[in-house]
């Protein structure tokens, strides 16, 4: 299968894409604002959403894919750091919590497709590491929903200095 698929509209979406273990699944909100998905098997997926306490604007209710989510050396800790801006003009001080869910409702009506983008360049973990650390970050909080999500699939690159 490609790295990524081509757009689908739901119902299609559901079946026809053909989710695999460990998939990343982008959807898109409207013309400007995508969120990310990681499908777990058993129509599952893990996702984020806007925190109780938070009262995203219309311009917040999608992805803040340019900021800062990185994990700690030796760690599979997510840290969130907040850029002063998206190049989208988001809001950096949303918070996200990171849930579980049902495919269908997360997808909603909503154009989807999988785009595992990162394969060809980054090395992904075994299906069932990917699972275990997704498991092991629901409920935690981030500013960054596109590399929280995107980076339970892959293992962190290591810059290498050649002197």
């Amino acid at each position: 299968m490609a790295l990524t698929s081509e757009w689908k509209s739901p119902p299609e979406s559901w079946t026809s894409l053909n989710f695999q273990v460990g998939d990343l699944i982008e959807i898109q909100e409207d013309d400007n604002n995508t969120s990310w998905a990681l499908y777990l098997g058993h129509a599952q997926v893990v996702y984020t959403q806007a925190s109780a306490d938070q009262q995203p604007t219309n311009q917040d209710t999608a992805s803040s894919a340019n900021q800062s989510t990185t994990a700690t050396p030796g760690s599979d800790n997510l840290q969130s750091t907040s850029a002063a801006a998206g190049t989208n003009g988001k809001d950096c001080n949303i918070q996200y919590q990171v849930k579980k869910g049902l495919l269908k409702a997360v997808i909603g009506q909503h154009t989807v497709r999988i785009n595992n983008m990162y394969d060809s360049t980054r090395k992904a973990f075994a299906v069932p590491t990917i699972v275990e650390r997704a498991e092991l970050h629901i409920g935690e909080t981030i500013t960054d929903r596109k590399d929280a999500i995107v980076n339970l699939r892959y293992e962190r690159q290591m810059r290498v200095w050649h002197l």
